[in-house]
């Protein structure tokens, strides 16, 4: 149940970046960015269940939290912190106006 939530955040906000970049740039900037988004989700959650395979077993704590959904949980994690830095840097150009 927890992975199903994860993988749906994750649909949401790349449905918010591609609808962000289509409407402020370009539909070739909303595609790379989607792939962009999908690349990083897949190798962040290979990388991150190889970490917690050294940590714990496969079968995690329960049936609800195996270890596919703490890799997950960790993946969205990393992702926020990314993300955050990553759209927030771009938008903090401040354009002067200059007098004509």
């Amino acid at each position: 149940m927890v992975a199903v939530f994860i993988f749906y955040l994750h649909v949401v906000f790349l449905a918010y970046a591609f609808t962000k970049n289509f409407v402020e740039d370009s539909l070739t900037r909303a595609i790379l960015s989607s792939i962009f988004i999908i690349v990083l989700f897949s190798v962040g959650w290979t990388f991150s269940e190889f970490v917690l395979g050294y940590i714990m077993e496969s079968e995690g704590l329960s049936l609800i939290f195996p270890r596919a959904a703490f890799s997950l949980m960790l993946l969205t994690v990393m992702e926020v912190i990314f993300y955050r830095y990553y759209y927030t840097g771009k938008s903090r150009t401040v354009t002067e106006k200059h007098p004509a």
